[in-house]
């Protein structure tokens, strides 16, 4: 089906292709949420073919150009129809005596309105808003059969309109979301104002809130990242390597490509360094890889790095890693992962490290992380992307957890790094708790992080309640 675009990327992107040419749309929202940006994209994105008019009655164009030129958005190609009230409007303190209001301003305002069509020819058209009319109509019955009329007086002139609508309780827009043939509701949930489709009539589209932002720009959308159906059919499965042979050996060869990994354990354990040897690996074979840090700095890490003698400047530098740090409170979530995708799509990034699962929950604000993280992970892994996720867990010792956010269910694989304490000295066990595609050795091993290396120990005999953090002799009960 031909589709027209609406002048935002990420919202065609949701409406699967754009608007239906010559039917009409809702906008709704409060007061500041983007309504007449949305309008004045959809306005400026014509081709050479389209004509643009826009039908105002609340701001007079030269606030509209002004408005416009703020957000960098081009208007020279739009014809503008002010219908808003004058100063003199106020000064000549206009009344009735023997006809209503309605009576004597709706003429004007309708041969204003068709003498604009009637000359320009509009291909789209965007009225701001249609709640005026209201106002101007003796009766609810009178001013939903005037809207249905002036929508459709627009589309069979080979219009595609845009409307905005003004809802409160004392004024409910119920009536114009069954006469529009789609609905585009300007939102804000818990973590910042999103966009959401409730009515699309003749095409499906994406379901669910969308992050967006006004800004420089105008308008930007960030649609939320739902996984394929399937991983791609032509992804290869290989094996991803530490370049450490005993880290390798207990993986039986390392993680499968297009995998999601769960690297696990309390603060300051090695999380991140373990995944950077994954990274370096990566680099070491041509490969491209991405690091998002919610809460080290770069230069921090970087230089923590070069002490362990990990080779990750180098691959830095010349671009084959990218290392990000990423300030979760500024954030918009769908805004992160968007940002990830268009990465893994223009650089052909193949491994993605998230540092930390934690962070990526202070950027929800308050959604619930399962389901964003199960969309992020699985989205990237079914598009041929490995993913690790570092996973802090806030107990040192005591009762073993996986995991406090429940999301171990979306890992392929699960490596845990605990601490334990023997004859009053802290001790670092590792071992694989979970490995979909191959075997694995299950044996519990201790490990020391130092200058050049990440060295694993032999495996842990004679001891019982490791996971526990406080292991005693296994003759002992």
């Amino acid at each position: 089906m031909e589709r027209l675009c609406t002048g935002v990327d990420g919202l065609d992107e949701i409406l699967h292709g754009g608007l239906i040419p010559q039917r009409s749309y809702l906008i709704r929202g409060g007061p500041g949420r983007g309504k007449t940006t949305l309008g004045l994209h959809f306005l400026t994105a014509v081709d050479d073919s389209e004509s643009a008019l826009f039908i105002g009655f609340q701001e007079p164009e030269a606030q509209l150009h002004s408005n416009a030129a703020s957000l960098g958005i081009d208007v020279s190609a739009v014809t503008f129809l002010s219908l808003a009230p004058d100063a003199q409007f106020f000064t000549e303190q206009q009344s009735y005596d023997v006809f209503a209001a309605a009576d004597v301003e709706q003429q004007p305002l309708v041969e204003a309105i068709i003498q604009a069509v009637e000359h320009h020819h509009p291909t789209r058209v965007f009225v701001d808003s249609l709640s005026q009319l209201r106002f101007l109509s003796t009766d609810i019955f009178q001013y939903r059969k005037q809207v249905l009329s002036f929508l459709r007086y627009l589309t069979q002139r080979g219009a595609t309109v845009l409307f905005s609508s003004e809802s409160s309780r004392e004024l409910p827009d119920d009536d114009l979301q069954f006469i529009a043939d789609g609905v585009i509701n300007l939102e804000a949930d818990v973590s910042g104002p999103a966009i959401r489709i409730s009515k699309m009539r003749g095409s499906s589209f994406r379901f669910g809130m969308h992050h967006m932002r006004v800004a420089g720009g105008g308008l930007k959308v960030f649609p939320r990242m739902i996984p394929a159906s399937s991983r791609r059919a032509e992804l290869q499965l290989q094996c991803w390597g530490t370049g450490v042979k005993k880290i390798d050996e207990l993986l039986h060869g390392g993680l499968a490509a297009s995998t999601v990994s769960l690297i696990t354990g309390p603060s300051g354990i090695g999380k991140s360094t373990l995944a950077a040897l994954f990274v370096a690996e990566a680099a070491r074979r041509g490969e491209r890889a991405a690091i998002f840090l919610f809460e080290e700095e770069i230069a921090f890490f970087l230089r923590r790095a070069k002490n362990l003698h990990l080779p990750l400047e180098e691959p830095f530098a010349d671009g084959r890693i990218s290392i990000e740090q990423v300030e979760p409170m500024r954030y918009l979530v769908d805004e992160f992962t968007m940002r990830v995708r268009e990465q893994v799509e223009e650089a052909d990034v193949k491994m993605v490290v998230l540092d930390s699962v934690t962070g990526f929950e202070i950027a929800l604000g308050g959604e619930a992380v399962r389901e964003r993280l199960h969309a992020f992970a699985k989205g990237l892994s079914r598009l041929g992307v490995t993913v690790l996720l570092i996973n802090e867990i806030e107990a040192m010792t005591g009762e073993f957890r996986i995991s406090e956010k429940s999301i171990s269910y979306l890992s392929d694989n699960v490596i845990f790094l605990r601490y334990m304490e023997i004859d009053g000295m802290l001790k670092k066990a590792i071992g694989v708790l979970k490995k979909r595609l191959s075997g694995f050795d299950n044996r519990l091993h201790t490990f020391e992080i130092g200058p050049g290396a990440f060295k694993i120990g032999a495996p842990i005999h004679g001891l019982h309640g490791v996971l526990g953090g406080t292991p005693m002799p296994q003759d002992e009960s």
